[in-house]
């Protein structure tokens, strides 16, 4: 139940929202502003024509026949046609330059149309009452009254008390002189009424149209705000940057071309998240991002992804604002070691797209991330052609896989004990027209970046298994081949499906399969990964764990996997002869390998001191270049056929 203050209360709201007494907006009071404006420029230019048209209409009676109208007529309507014509003029002239943006006062404005109305309203009054002692029609007075209310959005505060008060002197004036009539009363009534409603229907109509106008307004400038705005930090996105860096392109050549882009990459903040949490670190990048954009507060400032952020900056003392950030990031967390590391690139010229030139930048950025005693780094000819060799992998290798110019390469595997080939390990090669002999090394971290790695593994696999099936038919012996998978293959395919269609479903024995997946992939707590490998493992695939000791939590691995084979990473037998350390470590994997029921194989031999010492340890398999490098097929073929690659003895 609602009170009888509430009601109350509810009531004069209620009459003040129809009076027009409530407070308005800005943008409410601009709108209407506006229509006014509008709605001035048409009725003054209507008032300017009938006077105009009235002032021809009494100098053409003065010509034609001068006795119909006395001097004294004349000289009245005259003066009443100047004066209105006068006041529409300046009535049009303010408004015109106010819908030009020439002037703003608001103010100046409403009195000069609260001016005019009065005038048009006197004028009318004027008129009519002169018409009305002659027994004529009242027409102008009704006609004045119309255009005043259509001047202006009136508020019904004035609206009503103006037309009420000059209806009440009009009838005054007029029943002064000649007693009105009932049907003149009852007709003025009627007109009062019909100008009186019209004149509040259309105030709250464009009242109406005013918020909506203004609500429109509102959500376009909020959603125009969020598409230019980073949700999680608060500061700019690329969309903002790109349309803020090309308005300075476009208006000023100089100042955009002395200019640098900087990219900017938070090190170790992996490590960040995972010992605070996802929401913390969310907090942490929204206060790097009001750091980076305060230190570079003339500059265009923008998160990029991730923990990555750009600025286009001045060239001029941006390397001590750099370092002032990169001390604030170092300094957030004295256990987790952040750091920041950051490429640059100078634009040559105004051409230089925003996105290119952020890539840029950021493939500087890149080369560095591994360098610990390298902070900076700027984009050079030689970035640029790495840069362009990067860019040239990812848009051709679907070309490359297609047109054969990804080969297969095999290295062979020998068995430690007699030097017999137990199988090979493929390994890409990619000889392209372009650039020639392409290594490993250039290609595969690349994919890998831009998660392709997945469509070489996949084709890696098919022409494994087509050799494998054609060896028979071209008399050649059937050897088992590792095969390599990349961590991100067990997210970007579905692994288990391709062996079946490849492997399974082609009759080929799993035995002859090997699987090698690098310790550093398993380092990363994958449950994808580790999922897809027992599956493996319960389906009798033979698994292989590759780089074993290259630099991560490898007996964590040990416990948590069950592998059949452990290669030992083939950076133990660097500089063998001149560490030795090497061979009480290497004895140790060894022993440690049997311990827990694992198969040893040793890469990177290349002398047959190493040699000699693996077979002395234990280890079973060997791989290197004293056995043979990766090479072709028909290479591999020759070698076996004429003896260089020692093929095993088969079981009587």
């Amino acid at each position: 139940m609602f009170s009888i203050r509430q009601i109350l209360k509810n009531g004069i709201h209620g009459i003040r929202n129809f009076l027009g007494l409530q407070g308005y907006s800005s943008y409410y009071k601009h709108y209407i502003d506006i229509d006014n404006a509008r709605s001035a420029v048409i009725i003054s230019i209507i008032v300017m024509i009938l006077e105009l048209y009235m002032m021809g209409y009494v100098f053409l009676h003065i010509l034609l026949d001068s006795r119909l109208r006395t001097f004294y007529w004349i000289v009245q309507h005259l003066s009443a046609y100047v004066i209105l014509f006068t006041g529409g003029l300046v009535l049009f002239l303010f408004s015109n330059n106010f819908l030009k943006g020439k002037t703003q006062n608001r103010v100046m404005g409403k009195v000069i149309m609260i001016l005019f109305a009065l005038l048009c309203l006197a004028f009318g009054s004027y008129i009519s009452f002169l018409d009305y002692i002659k027994g004529e029609h009242i027409l102008t007075f009704v006609a004045m009254e119309i255009l005043i209310m259509g001047l202006m959005i009136w508020r019904p505060a004035v609206s009503i008390p103006l037309i009420t008060g000059s209806f009440l002197f009009f009838f005054y004036l007029c029943n002064a002189r000649v007693p009105a009539s009932y049907a003149t009363k009852v007709n003025l009534f009627i007109v009062w009424l019909a100008i009186v409603i019209t004149t509040t229907s259309r105030f709250h109509q464009k009242t109406l149209e005013a918020k909506k106008a203004e609500h429109i307004e509102n959500v376009n400038a909020y959603l125009g705000d969020a598409a230019a705005t980073d949700e999680a930090t608060g500061i700019g996105n690329m969309l903002s940057f790109r349309n803020r860096v090309a308005e300075i392109r476009n208006t000023d050549k100089e100042e955009f071309l002395s200019r640098i882009f900087l990219f900017l990459d938070v090190t170790n903040f992996k490590s960040y998240n995972e010992r605070h949490g996802f929401d913390e670190g969310t907090s942490f990048l929204g206060r790097l991002a009001h750091t980076i954009q305060y230190t570079f507060i003339e500059d265009i400032v923008a998160r990029f992804s991730d923990d990555h952020f750009v600025i286009f900056a001045k060239r001029d003392g941006f390397e001590e604002k750099i370092d002032s950030v990169r001390k604030k990031v170092i300094a957030a967390d004295n256990e987790v070691k952040l750091g920041l590391k950051v490429g640059s690139y100078i634009p040559e010229d105004v051409t230089c797209h925003t996105n290119t030139a952020c890539d840029f930048a950021r493939h500087a950025c890149e080369s560095i991330i591994k360098k610990y005693d390298v902070d900076y780094c700027e984009y050079t000819t030689a970035s640029a052609e790495d840069f362009a060799r990067k860019q040239y992998i990812i848009n051709n290798i679907d070309k490359a896989l297609a047109e054969g110019y990804i080969q297969i390469y095999y290295q062979p595997v020998v068995f430690a004990k007699n030097r017999e080939l137990c199988g090979f390990e493929a390994l890409a090669r990619w000889i392209d027209p372009k650039y020639g002999f392409m290594p490993p090394y250039t290609f595969i971290s690349v994919l890998e970046e831009y998660r392709q790695i997945h469509k070489l593994d996949a084709y890696m696999l098919k022409m494994i298994c087509d050799d494998i099936v054609n060896a028979p038919a071209k008399n050649v012996p059937v050897l088992s081949v590792s095969v390599n998978f990349s961590r991100l293959d067990f997210d970007l395919m579905d692994i288990e499906k391709l062996l079946e269609e490849n492997v399974e479903k082609r009759g080929i024995d799993k035995k002859l399969i090997h699987i090698e997946v690098t310790e550093s992939a398993l380092a990363q707590n994958d449950t994808n990964l580790q999922d897809t490998l027992h599956r493996l493992k319960d389906k009798n695939y033979s698994l292989w764990l590759d780089d074993f000791g290259s630099g991560y939590s490898g007996l964590n691995i040990l416990k948590e996997y069950e592998f059949d084979v452990m290669k030992i990473d083939m950076a133990f037998l660097k500089n063998f002869s001149n560490t030795p350390k090497t061979r009480p470590i290497l004895k140790n994997i060894i022993s440690l390998a049997n311990d827990i029921g694992m198969h040893t194989l040793s890469e990177g031999v290349e002398t047959e001191e190493a040699f000699e010492f693996l077979r002395s340890i234990g280890c079973e398999r060997i791989q290197g270049y004293l056995f043979g490098r990766p090479m072709p097929k028909t290479e591999v073929m020759e070698k076996m056929r004429n003896g260089e690659l020692l093929l095993p003895k088969k079981e009587k």
